[in-house]
């Protein structure tokens, strides 16, 4: 039974990881798109994640039957617990790439200015993608200290991603002073953006997720 029940972990292993290098993917040719400005690559951001709802359901049937038909016992129940609520992070992080994608291109056809803000914007990308995928990383690997090392570099990622869209806040109500008649405009960009620092906190819960499942514990103490 062991040996039928691992190769079924592997398989959901296999399958949150093609969703997760979906979303990874999105929110990587969302940050391209923004740099070359290019409205008709961000359709592309929208493709990948389109289904993602439908394969977070499967995965999460997968589960419920794989603990039905196993019975597993603490340690792999743990683990499958995580995956479980690991999708739900996952979804929620495609939203935001699919929300983010969605607005900013309309910023960009409404031919927003984006000079001032740009260095912000490309920051506040790199850094919750880094999160992410540090966060990601964790799912293939079982080497306790490589995975805790792991963590603590996506909660440096994220602190990073605050500390820039606090800059990146900060910029705009300075150039809110001097174009109120950019208020809408402005506000607008900033909730778009916060997609992005969302992705950087939904990642180190994902963080948060795995190294609960591979190491135990309790979970509100990471």
């Amino acid at each position: 039974m062991l040996k039928n029940y691992q190769e079924k972990l592997n398989y959901i292993n296999a399958l949150v990881s093609d969703v997760a290098g979906n979303v990874l993917n999105a929110h990587k040719i969302a940050l391209d798109s923004f740099e070359k400005k290019d409205i008709k690559k961000f359709e592309l951001v929208l493709q990948l994640v389109k289904t993602l709802d439908e394969e977070a359901r499967e995965i999460d049937n997968e589960i419920v039957k794989t603990i039905a038909l196993f019975g597993p016992e603490a340690t792999h129940l743990r683990e499958l617990i995580a995956y479980i609520k690991l999708t739900n992070e996952i979804v929620r992080i495609g939203d935001y790439a699919k929300t983010y994608a969605k607005n900013i291109s309309t910023h960009i056809k409404n031919e927003i200015r984006f000079e001032d803000v740009d260095d912000y914007i490309l920051q506040l990308h790199l850094t919750a993608i880094n999160a992410l995928e540090f966060a990601l990383a964790m799912l293939e690997e079982n080497n306790i200290e490589e995975v805790e090392d792991l963590y603590r570099k996506t909660l440096v990622e994220e602190s990073k991603t605050d500390e820039i869209f606090k800059l990146f806040e900060k910029e705009l109500i300075s150039n809110l002073c001097e174009e109120v008649k950019k208020l809408t405009d402005h506000l607008n960009i900033l909730s778009t953006c916060r997609k992005l620092e969302r992705t950087a906190d939904r990642a180190v819960e994902v963080a948060k997720l795995l190294i609960f499942a591979k190491k135990g514990g309790r979970l509100e103490i990471f």
